[in-house]
């Protein structure tokens, strides 16, 4: 998931193309600065570091205070005349690193996270689970570079005490995207990248996985219609009183595929509201609040609390879409097409119930031989 950070009073006045009050003088006072920097040696020039602000003449420095500053002029005493030769002086300036640069706290999380999903699921389960939220999150990242978008690494979130030992992971972004067209591409990217070992995990799964009489009071997976398609192909129709039974890289095809899609719902700044907001522009907000109101409905009536933290989250991060610097140019009809088809597979991968507790155990005796008969 990208969360794109909010723009700030200042970004808001660069983006809006206003100027400030002391933007001439600005400008006017380091084209002079540039102007002594020009007269120094070419091999001088050259030492200096290119984020360092060179101050070649403390007449010139003296001159701006006086005219632009006169508080601070009266209050700093430079001299009038210039010095014979001119001298330099550095007013070192240290700009904030790239958020992309900050590797520590990222790469902790990541093995966090690792530890997390292996205490929750074993190895196997691990191996399979970190490759499909590594490929989500590289989906995102590498279009971020791409189009020299300020981001962040990767925030992998573990979670031990969760079925899956993690709640994914998260990128954050500068909050001014040029164009729709470049959320588009970032937003969609992690979706699709993640689904291509997702899909292979589900299909080895299935291939792998047993059919065997339903256990009571045990927690049971909701099986999303894609996945009842694979076990149709492979088992043929299971009867009610039996169930699939997943080995770990089945389970780890589940929940990348329940991830995956629950992060396509065109909701705020998951990537399906990247998406949507890419392909609907403007129009994109009142839709995704209205969505929203109709979830939190369907909640409270039907009493699946199960998604009351997901809701209150997606709340936080405010269901509206921020919108890019420049909302007027279209994406075009193959990424439309694109969007629409990747928006249309949570109907495959979603399940509304996905984790409920199975009827008494009426059947444990005939699953406990079952599994002997297979095991031996």
């Amino acid at each position: 998931m990208t969360k794109i950070n909010p723009l700030d009073d200042q970004q808001k006045s660069d983006t809006s193309g206003t100027s400030f009050p002391d933007e001439n003088a600005a400008d006017t006072y380091f084209a002079s600065l540039e102007h002594h920097t020009e007269r120094l040696p070419p091999e001088s020039r050259d030492a200096f570091p290119a984020s360092e602000i060179r101050v070649t003449s403390l007449h010139a420095l003296s001159h701006y205070f006086a005219a632009e500053m006169p508080q601070a002029g009266r209050q700093i005493h430079l001299g009038a005349e210039p010095p014979e030769r001119p001298r330099t002086f550095l007013l070192r300036s240290k700009p904030p690193k790239p958020p992309g640069l900050y590797w520590r706290m990222p790469l902790f999380l990541y093995v966090a996270t690792w530890l997390s999903v292996t205490w929750a699921g074993g190895f196997v389960f691990a191996c399979c689970v970190m490759a499909i939220l590594t490929c989500h999150e590289l989906g995102h990242y590498i279009q971020t570079r791409r189009y020299r978008i300020s981001s962040s690494l990767p925030y992998f979130i573990p979670l031990p005490i969760a079925f899956f030992g993690t709640m994914g992971a998260i990128i954050q972004m500068d909050g001014r995207i040029p164009n729709r067209r470049v959320l588009f591409d970032i937003g969609i990217s992690g979706p699709l990248a993640g689904l291509v070992p997702t899909l292979v995990f589900c299909v080895i799964g299935i291939q792998q996985a047993l059919v065997g009489p339903i256990v009571g009071h045990s927690l049971q997976f909701g099986d999303p219609l894609l996945l009842q398609w694979l076990s149709n192909l492979v088992f043929g129709p299971i009867p009610d009183e039996m169930t699939l039974y997943l080995n770990p890289i089945g389970m780890a095809g589940w929940f990348g595929l329940f991830l995956t899609t629950l992060n396509l719902f065109p909701l705020g700044q998951l990537d399906g509201g990247h998406v949507f907001y890419a392909i609907l522009g403007k129009r994109a907000p009142a839709f995704s609040v209205l969505l929203y109101t109709l979830i939190v409905a369907y909640v409270i009536i039907a009493q699946a609390f199960i998604w009351l933290f997901m809701l209150v989250l997606i709340y936080l991060m405010n269901p509206r879409h921020p919108p890019t610097q420049d909302d007027e140019p279209p994406i075009g009809v193959f990424r439309t097409v694109l969007g629409i088809a990747t928006l249309a597979f949570i109907v495959l991968g979603f399940t509304i119930n996905p984790i409920s507790e199975t009827v008494p155990d009426l059947y444990g005796q005939e699953l406990l031989a079952f599994l002997v008969t297979t095991s031996g």
